[in-house]
């Protein structure tokens, strides 16, 4: 099935972690249980090595996959890097570091184990730190970006400057910079898009963050974030020069921002990289927004991206819906959408059970803040979606989200696999229900599970929820089918 598999944002990511211990300690909050405990993922920094690809996202520190569409934890040492983790391949070794940690690590490869080698400082010596930091080595210069306080140019009256800054570190001791700060690009109040806010309302304050540098050819790019993580408005501009990496940068012209997702279930696309995949293909990882039990409970996509006839970067799509996985178009930028349609939205879902205020609708109104959960003691747990009486769809994929609703992991009530099944109804009339996915031996915690199989004709679809994690009470944030109407002949 090589030659059709597809990948479905968000990223079925498996072991993703609580994000409560890194929000409170980075919040200054000792007693962690003031939050309400929570899953995220979020800022993935991704590169290619050895064949394979590595994130490096906040929170899980990493993961690895060799075909963009299964990801495999990994332990590289050191249990996170705070939020957004830079990552550098410099002299044969490989550098770290993350968001307002000065500590730098070292290793002889990108999975570790990393051990720290000093503290990044600046030209007097004073130890600082690099927020949403990361690296760019070109040649024989190593340079490092960042989130910081800027000087106000403009007349406006701004609240707070957020901007990009840059240095070149030393390179026989890249943890040690050898000049002052050079701001690279600011927030522009003109430039809707980079204000605060869900309707980017704030004129007074931008949120310039998550940079992300790489050279192509002779031009130097930056990627960044504005608006901020929480909001549907995120999303990533892109500044470019062709002086150098510390100077001359100017706005794209064009396709600003980079990636833009204020409509569907998934919402945002800010704060990520640009990693290469085959064929000479490039492609944008990104943050999205959940931010139900936090502010900070995200998840993350990626879609193809291209260089147009001036050298900037676009994106033709930022998607919800299976896309081909990468190697399998010569140039997915042209367009990579596998042809498969939502079959499940608003469809009249009913239940075996509904928890007070926990509709069947919700597993398929195309919302993050909403989900199906069964009542306790519910013995059958199921979720039946019609897709039509007389016609029937050829589905070729689903996606669920899961809510552990109950999660508490200072209670050892903890994620883990969940194990269900998924039958179709072969025929229009009659009770002629099929297996199309067992799960019921799923062995991999999957926040979001993503499965793809021959296409079969339904006319309805059953899922069961069978197990869960010991304390959990499994809820549906998403189910969605995917596929295209099955023509009488």
């Amino acid at each position: 099935m090589r030659e059709m598999t597809t990948y479905c944002n968000p990223l079925a990511v498996e072991d993703i972690p609580s994000g409560r211990p890194l929000n409170a300690r980075v919040a200054g909050i000792k007693d962690v249980s003031l939050l309400k405990d929570h899953r995220s993922i979020s800022d993935p920094s991704v590169i290619f090595w050895d064949g394979k690809w590595i994130m490096y996202p906040s929170y899980g520190i990493a993961y690895v996959s060799e075909d963009f569409v299964h990801w495999k934890h990994a332990d590289v040492g050191i249990p996170d890097l705070t939020y957004s983790p830079a990552i550098v391949e410099w002299r044969g070794k490989w550098y770290a570091t993350g968001h307002m940690d000065p500590d730098v690590y070292v290793a002889d490869s990108p999975l570790g184990p990393f051990v720290k080698c000093g503290d990044l400082t600046d030209i007097n010596g004073n130890v600082r730190s690099a927020v949403d930091g990361c690296f760019l080595a070109d040649g024989d210069h190593l340079y490092l970006f960042w989130h910081s306080q800027v000087p106000n140019p403009y007349d406006e009256d701004v609240e707070f400057m957020a901007g990009s800054v840059g240095v070149e570190l030393d390179p026989d001791e890249p943890w040690k910079m050898l000049c002052e700060p050079v701001v690279i690009n600011r927030f522009d109040p003109k430039v809707s898009w980079q204000r605060l806010g869900e309707y980017n309302q704030n004129e007074r304050v931008g949120w310039i963050e998550g940079q992300w540098a790489f050279k192509l050819g002779g031009r130097y790019y930056l990627m960044y974030s504005g608006c901020g993580t929480e909001f549907g408005a995120y999303a990533n501009g892109v500044v470019y020069s062709d002086e150098g990496p510390l100077k001359g940068y100017v706005p794209q012209k064009n396709h600003s921002p980079l990636t833009e997702k204020r409509t569907g279930l998934l919402r945002g696309a800010g704060h990520g990289s640009i990693a290469p995949g085959p064929n000479g293909s490039l492609w944008v990882f990104y943050t999205y927004a959940l931010a139900y039990d936090h502010m900070y409970e995200r998840l993350v996509g990626m879609d193809p991206i291209g260089v147009d006839e001036n050298g900037e970067l676009f994106c033709p799509a930022t998607t919800e819906t299976p896309q081909y996985a990468p190697g399998l178009k010569e140039h997915p930028e042209n367009g990579n959408d596998a042809g498969l349609l939502p079959l499940t939205f608003m469809q009249r879902a009913y239940a075996s059970s509904c928890a007070p205020g926990r509709s069947a609708i919700y597993a398929v109104d195309e919302s993050l803040l909403s989900w199906w959960q069964p009542e306790d003691g519910d013995e059958e747990k199921t979720l039946t979606v019609p897709l039509g009486d007389a016609t029937g769809y050829n589905v070729n994929s689903v996606r669920l989200i899961w809510r552990y609703v109950g999660m508490e992991s200072l209670d050892g009530i903890v994620t883990g696999p969940i194990r269900y099944t998924v039958e179709y109804k072969a025929a229009a009339c009659g009770e002629d229900w099929r297996m199309l996915v067992d799960a019921s031996g799923n062995d991999r915690d999957l926040w979001v599970d993503y499965r793809q199989f021959e296409p079969v004709k339904a006319y309805a679809l059953r899922l069961k929820i069978i197990g869960a994690p010991n304390g959990i009470s499994p809820g549906v944030i998403n189910f969605s089918a995917f596929g295209k109407c099955a023509h009488e002949k």
